[in-house]
């Protein structure tokens, strides 16, 4: 056993483990909202084929706090760059745009009221939960990064214990309210929480087993523990407490479970390298966030995720499984390629000089008036 912070390394270039962390966390991301563009789970609860599909919906359910967590990861040493969040906000609102007036041509019934002017104010309209939260906590990044580099380890790790008492222990509470306002981990605080953690990892690392796939059997044995309480609890007090409760208290993002499986699914993704494709891998993990914003659109919910589960929506759970797969792949494929064209065109116009111009302006001029 060995503890080591990858910081220590040195090393400039991106961090490939991270980048297949990025690439697989989508595709979980995708699966859950596969699952969650009908009520297929909802209404098979407590059966054979509910149990099936609850085991990849638990599974993948971590896959929030892995972006999370790189975020912190991947940040925690690195400058405050305007230019990044600028772009990233032209993205999404070229993405919403294109996709609002996509949907309003093909069913304009199913755009919602003020739907054309919403799609110009993502933030203030709080159109995507993740980058509205995210766009928080990078404001907040710089002064976080300020407190981890100069705390010590131990006052870093009592940091990491006041987040898991408060924010993961608490709420997991049946009877305790949600009161520091993690609402189950869709929200700033709850980034905010895992950005501190994922800095943890990056600049002091956690104690590594000699066998990387330990990580990965922890990652599974969590999952299934999550899994096997919800089968059995859901059974239980539905037949002796005339109906279903606290089954499902572990699936949530601020869930300790579902923390600990996210962190070691990041630790095995560190500890895997591969000496070829590293540049394939860095390629694909550049599309992840569009593919994220695209997948997420009404347009794209209702036809490319909602439209094939029902058609398979009475079927046997491993027919589900099997097309919630092929979704999931041909989606992150069509999105990617969505994703990539986005970038382009971004390239073309210009939008990379803009955010950088836009950048130096405006820091400029917060540096003129000090």
């Amino acid at each position: 056993m060995e503890k080591m912070g990858i910081i220590k390394q040195n090393k400039s270039e991106r961090n490939i483990g991270i980048e297949m962390l990025r690439i697989f966390a989508t595709l979980m991301v995708i699966m859950l909202h596969t699952f969650g563009s009908t009520n297929i789970l909802t209404q098979n609860l407590g059966n054979s084929k509910g149990a099936v599909l609850w085991f990849f919906e638990i599974v993948s359910y971590c896959a929030v706090n892995c972006f999370a967590l790189t975020s912190g990861y991947v940040s925690c040493r690195n400058k405050f760059k305007l230019s990044r969040i600028l772009y990233l906000w032209f993205q999404v609102v070229f993405i919403f745009v294109v996709m609002t007036i996509s949907l309003g041509c093909i069913s304009p019934e199913k755009v919602e009221p003020n739907a054309y002017i919403k799609m110009f104010f993502p933030i203030s309209m709080n159109l995507n939960w993740y980058f509205t939260a995210f766009f928080g906590v990078y404001f907040f990044a710089p002064f976080l990064n300020i407190l981890m580099q100069n705390m010590s380890e131990k006052q870093h790790k009592f940091l990491m214990a006041v987040i898991f008492a408060l924010f993961c222990v608490l709420p997991t509470i049946p009877v305790v309210s949600d009161s520091f306002g993690t609402d189950g981990g869709y929200s700033f605080v709850w980034l905010m929480a895992m950005y501190i953690v994922g800095g943890y990892i990056r600049i002091y690392g956690v104690t590594k087993p000699e066998n990387k796939y330990k990580w990965l059997a922890g990652f599974f044995a969590t999952n299934l523990f999550v899994w096997t309480w919800f089968v059995v609890v859901h059974y239980v007090t539905d037949k002796f407490l005339g109906g279903a409760r606290y089954h499902s208290v572990f699936i949530s993002y601020v869930s300790p479970f579902v923390l600990f499986s996210a962190i070691c699914l990041m630790e095995f993704f560190l500890a895997t390298n591969i000496k070829r494709g590293s540049k394939i891998v860095c390629k694909i993990s550049s599309v992840t966030f569009g593919v994220f914003i695209f997948h997420t659109q009404d347009l794209y919910w209702i036809f490319g995720l909602r439209k094939p589960m029902e058609a398979v929506y009475d079927e046997n759970a491993f027919v589900v499984i099997f097309v919630v797969f092929a979704v999931v792949i041909t989606t992150f494929i069509v999105c990617g390629i969505a994703t990539y064209l986005q970038m382009s065109l971004f390239k073309a116009i210009g939008i990379n000089r803009f955010c950088d111009f836009l950048q130096k302006k405006l820091l400029t001029k917060v540096k003129d008036e000090k």
